[in-house]
């Protein structure tokens, strides 16, 4: 017993030791940092005698944040290790937070700094990359991945604490978090599933109508309902599932091919195309908006604007894509006669329409009216859509509780916010614009004239995605750039704003964690791995082809080019 207290007690001092020497390393290398202005540079720039040193002192500050980051693996390490048996760590992944730390080390003090580049650029840009970096592989949840970066930004004098928190006050940062709560009483209400059911009523008798129907269903819930993974993954996902089940289609019992494989995969592409029709659609639409008018480009009337553009290409892709997973994914039963009666049976459970679903229909036709007439009224959509929540909770559709409650929109809301602050600060240090240049003199140097830099940019932006496990992240990382490139090379500005819009909603069927409903939906094991990268690619050939080719024409024939 006495040895065991005297383990403890060594073990409490070599812990105690560890918060202590990480104490004052971190505030030693705050100080020296401070002084050099050669790792994370603040206001102030480097002086002659600083630019004449400035190779050994690199080396140095190097060796001193390694170690920083060392000590910071160390104390998680033991931390962890304390835990009582049974009991799971909640920190960070050791593991992953030590790939994080090597990314920005290896991006700061490895890679050498462009000319044309200050070193706060390039420590931004290091820092933001160890972010995305964290929010694709996840070593904390995206919230937490974004609250560690902010502080790291922050405290290193990257940024200053206002111009970290400047985005939290943000209109669009603050219609994603409306959003997460809108969608959340479409499914308390249970007007969402009441919609998809009375469709499936009308039209399920075939398996291809039923897939007509549950896509219909989808497109007219996404203009009220702007969080494409809670449409996908807690309403039509569910619905889907029920019937197919309810037509013997069951992966558990090896039947998953009869008219699951080909709902299934019908009910995730139609997602894609209702993200893009809508700029209510999605989350990102308006993280979109926001990149684009921080490098400058302005979308006039932007609710009218993006539905016209969106309207040919998504026609079309609504008409056309069933009949390509029909292709891919055959069903083994043509026809679903029992749909209709599982629908009915289903809707005569649910009884007649709710004064709640009343209620919160007219609120959303409401809202969706005034966006699409914002431009005439001069009602901010912010404003439309904090009047919208403020009705619901007056009326008591949707209460503070349930707001509240909503992890996932909050979680959204600080790192959409967090993303947007990091993400402005590296175009106004100028990182964006270099980068575009860069790769944009080299495209050009090439020969290619507009339309083939056209396909390369929309390509490689397209391609890339297999890289990501998330839209935001891929969004914030590159969206800004590869929009740049794009107008540097002759596209039209807002042309090229919904090029990559479009494309950043179209790209979430490629793999199965391409988005965050991709986890979901795989997870119901009614498409296999291998023929969701098949579809993924074949998807991927037909968007491309479909929205360029209906989408050049239309948008020349409404002056978009």
């Amino acid at each position: 017993m006495e040895w065991t207290r005297c383990s403890m007690r060594h073990r409490r001092s070599r812990e105690g030791l560890i918060l202590t020497l990480t104490g004052a390393v971190v505030l030693t290398c705050n100080q020296f940092l401070s002084r050099s202005h050669l790792l994370f540079v603040g206001t102030a720039g480097p002086t002659e005698g600083d630019l004449s040193n400035a190779g050994s002192s690199k080396v140095r500050t190097a060796l001193m944040v390694g170690g920083v980051q060392i000590v910071m693996l160390l104390m998680l390490a033991g931390l962890s290790a304390r835990r009582p048996v049974g009991k799971t760590w909640d920190g960070a992944d050791i593991k992953l937070i030590s790939i994080c730390f090597a990314v920005g080390w290896i991006v700061r003090f490895l890679l050498p700094i462009p000319a044309g580049v200050t070193p706060e650029a390039w420590s931004m840009l290091a820092i933001f990359v160890a972010m995305i970096c964290g929010v694709v592989i996840g070593p904390l949840p995206p919230a937490g991945v974004t609250t560690v970066t902010l502080a790291i930004a922050v405290f290193t004098n990257t940024v200053t604490f206002q111009e970290g928190l400047r985005a939290f006050t943000d209109e669009v940062v603050w219609m994603v978090l409306l959003a997460f709560f809108f969608a959340e009483g479409f499914g308390k209400t249970g007007l969402g599933e009441r919609l998809g059911l009375s469709v499936i009523r009308a039209v399920g008798s075939t398996t291809l109508g039923l897939a007509y129907g549950l896509n219909f269903a989808e497109l007219m819930v996404a203009a009220a309902m702007p969080s494409s993974a809670a449409r996908a993954a807690a309403v039509f996902y569910p619905i889907t599932l029920s019937v197919c089940k309810a037509s013997g289609s069951d992966p558990a019992k090896g039947t998953e091919k009869k008219v699951g494989s080909f709902l299934v995969e019908c009910c995730y592409q139609a997602t894609a195309t209702s993200s893009c029709l809508f700029l209510t659609g999605a989350a990102q639409n308006y993280f979109v908006l926001k990149l684009a008018a921080g490098i400058g480009v302005e979308v006039p009337s932007p609710f009218k604007t993006w539905f016209m553009a969106a309207l040919a290409p998504a026609i079309v892709s609504f008409i056309l894509a069933p009949l390509v997973a029909f292709k891919l994914l055959p069903p083994e039963a043509k026809s679903t006669p029992e749909a209709p009666e599982i629908a009915r049976q289903k809707l005569k459970e649910m009884g007649a329409v709710s004064d709640d679903e009343k209620v919160f229909g007219f609120v959303m036709l409401s809202m969706v009216a005034s966006w699409a007439t914002a431009s005439s009224t001069g009602i901010p959509p912010v404003v439309t859509a904090l009047c919208g929540l403020a009705v619901l909770m007056l009326t008591g559709v949707t209460t503070w509780d349930d707001c509240a409650k909503n992890h996932k929109a909050w979680g959204t809301f600080v790192s959409f916010a967090s993303l947007v602050g990091l993400a402005s600060m590296l175009n106004t240090l100028g990182i964006v614009k270099w980068l575009a240049s860069s790769i944009t003199d080299k495209i050009l140097g090439a020969g290619f004239s507009t339309v083939p830099a056209f396909f390369i940019i929309l390509a490689s932006y397209w391609i890339v995605h297999y890289l990501f496990a998330s839209q935001v992240a891929h969004v914030s990382a590159l969206f800004q750039p590869f929009l740049l490139m794009m107008i540097q090379t002759g596209t039209p500005s807002v042309a090229a704003t919904f090029t990559l819009a479009f494309a950043s909603n179209l790209f979430m069927t490629m793999t199965p964690y391409a988005s965050a409903q991709s986890a979901v939906i795989f997870g119901g094991k009614y498409v296999t791995t291998g023929e969701w990268y098949k579809c993924g690619f074949y998807f991927l050939i037909f968007y491309i082809v479909t929205w360029v080719a209906v989408g050049a024409p239309w948008w020349r024939f409404i002056g978009l080019i």
